[in-house]
């Protein structure tokens, strides 16, 4: 028997998800400045995989601002959350990072802020119709380097969505995005429900 699950339900616990599953901050610029995140989605997550002797070995600082409390320069000027990951590589070459969006998210400005000697992406963008992830390109990310500030802003709030760091092999995990547009939310509560019980007809 199949159990029906609503997404709204994974939004409520996402405090806990995120506890579970965090790890030890590392030492870089966003975990320093990250004392006025939303507590509970703010962490740490090992990414580490490996399939035929490639590998995909990092920490992604994570930390979710509410509108006005972003430590840095405000990218939306203070009205939109701002989404913030940092990557310490552990192993080969990272190539992308990248953040999974429903589709229909209101959403701003995505890029990084430099931290020292770090790696810099080449490119920061919203990629796929809707569109449906915030990616963050990279060349010569190598082993032992921590990435700038990745960050983008949106006007919701978080949940929880898959992101993936790539290098030679690539690895997901679930960390903080912005929760789809309310009327959506309520489409989605209401096609899990009809969906549910009409398998239950059937059964």
């Amino acid at each position: 028997m199949r159990t029906c699950t609503s997404r709204i339900g994974v939004f409520g616990l996402a405090a806990t998800a995120v506890l579970v599953g965090s790890g030890v901050a590392q030492a870089g610029l966003l975990s320093a400045n990250s004392g006025a995140a939303i507590p509970a989605f703010t962490g740490t997550q090992f990414f580490d995989d490996n399939f035929s002797g490639f590998t995909v070995s990092a920490n992604v600082d994570y930390a979710v601002f509410a509108p006005g409390t972003f430590p840095f320069a405000d990218p939306s000027g203070g009205t939109d959350y701002v989404y913030a990951y940092q990557i310490e590589n552990l192993d080969t070459d990272i190539g992308q990072f990248t953040v999974g969006l429903d589709g229909d998210e209101t959403l701003g400005t995505i890029g990084s802020i430099a931290d020292g000697g770090s790696a810099n992406p080449n490119s920061s963008l919203y990629v796929g119709a809707g569109p449906t992830s915030a990616a963050w390109d990279f060349s010569g990310f190598a082993s032992g380097q921590t990435s700038d500030v990745l960050f983008f802003t949106s006007a919701q709030a978080p949940e929880l969505d898959s992101s993936t760091v790539s290098a030679q092999w690539a690895n997901s995990h679930d960390l903080p995005s912005p929760v789809p547009e309310p009327a959506t939310l309520s489409l989605l509560a209401l096609g899990t429900i009809v969906s549910c019980s009409g398998r239950r007809r059937r059964m």
